[in-house]
């Protein structure tokens, strides 16, 4: 797929996944919900070594976002599509397990719990049958504003439609305009984080259904 900004879309390769985590580390470095949780650099061996194996399940759809003329990588989403209700519930079951112990690299371990806690709680109690679940999606600060974003978020819309099923995402303030932009809605849930001295954070959950 290609983007009138001479960018272009690509499916994700065992050997790309180390720049990924950097464009992550990089468009998130001052989001404080995520320092708290993983850490200002986190664990980056672990984080490759967890998104290799992620890249593996029949149910990912990794794309990357590819400046056309200098060959990097600008950009990257991460979406889940299951094609039956089994599947999907046996994934958030696995989830939920791991998500019980914080990183090691948290600043604070209680901020991760409560965060994942509340949002497989909104999971649980509005996705049925099979969904499209955004589970990441990161831009180099520099290629914002592209639309590089916007065709990451509209080519796992594209995959949901095909598909016939609803997809789902947990939305930053940053993000929120984008995602509506995109045809995703409020499903009028919140997940409240206090972070103390870097203030509450408000995230919310959004649907977008074919």
């Amino acid at each position: 797929m290609s983007l009138q900004q001479g960018t272009s879309l690509h499916p994700v390769s065992s050997k790309d996944i180390p720049t990924l985590v950097d464009i992550h580390y990089e468009a998130f470095a001052d989001d404080a919900l995520m320092k708290l949780m993983y850490g200002s650099h986190g664990d980056t061996a672990s984080t490759v070594s967890d998104l290799r194996e992620a890249l593996e399940d029949p149910t990912a759809r990794f794309t990357q976002a590819v400046d056309n003329e200098t060959g990097d990588i600008v950009g990257w989403s991460w979406w889940n599509v299951y094609l039956d209700a089994e599947t999907h519930l046996e994934a958030a079951k696995a989830t939920e397990e791991e998500q019980k112990e914080a990183p090691k690299t948290a600043i604070s371990p209680e901020t991760f719990l409560q965060y994942h806690a509340a949002v497989n709680d909104r999971r649980r109690r509005w996705i049925t049958g099979k969904p499209g679940i955004l589970q990441a999606i990161a831009v180099r600060p520099k290629s914002q504003g592209r639309g590089v974003g916007t065709a990451l978020v509209r080519a796992g819309l594209e995959e949901a439609k095909r598909n016939g099923v609803l997809a789902w995402l947990e939305a930053s303030s940053a993000g929120h305009g984008l995602y509506e932009k995109c045809g995703f809605r409020d499903v009028g849930e919140t997940i409240e984080s206090d972070l103390g001295a870097y203030g509450n954070v408000t995230t919310v959950c959004m649907m977008y259904e074919p």
